[in-house]
């Protein structure tokens, strides 16, 4: 049981808003205000088939700045296969998406997402 593709990159700013803009100014990045499921306000595009998003980093969530995102077929198989341990529970993103995230080797932070199509 392997991941299929990278995903998508979370970036963690303290101010998403200032940062978003950095990226659609200078990088040309077309960010656009989003909010759905349970997932709070975020800055959020799709980018050469990429899901790009920024979220606000809330006082004591982590120390990494960018999140790589990975596809699974089948979240909750994957993580029983592999025996990882997660750091929240699976949110249901709505739309088939499900999200999770573990920790890599190092502490950093890794999503996990099945994209039900």
């Amino acid at each position: 049981m392997t991941t299929k593709a990278l995903a998508g990159v979370i970036i963690y700013s303290p101010n998403p808003e200032r940062t978003a803009q950095f990226y659609k100014d200078k990088i040309g990045i077309p960010f656009e205000l989003q909010s759905h499921g349970k997932i709070r306000e975020h800055y959020e595009c799709l980018f050469n088939f990429i899901h790009f998003a920024i979220l606000k980093r809330k006082e004591g969530e982590g120390s990494n700045n960018i999140v790589p995102s990975f596809r699974v077929d089948n979240i909750n198989a994957f993580i029983e296969h592999h025996s990882l341990k997660t750091i929240h529970p699976i949110i249901d993103l709505g739309e088939g998406k499900r999200v999770t995230s573990i920790s890599d080797i190092d502490g950093n932070m890794i999503r996990l997402i099945q994209l039900d199509e």
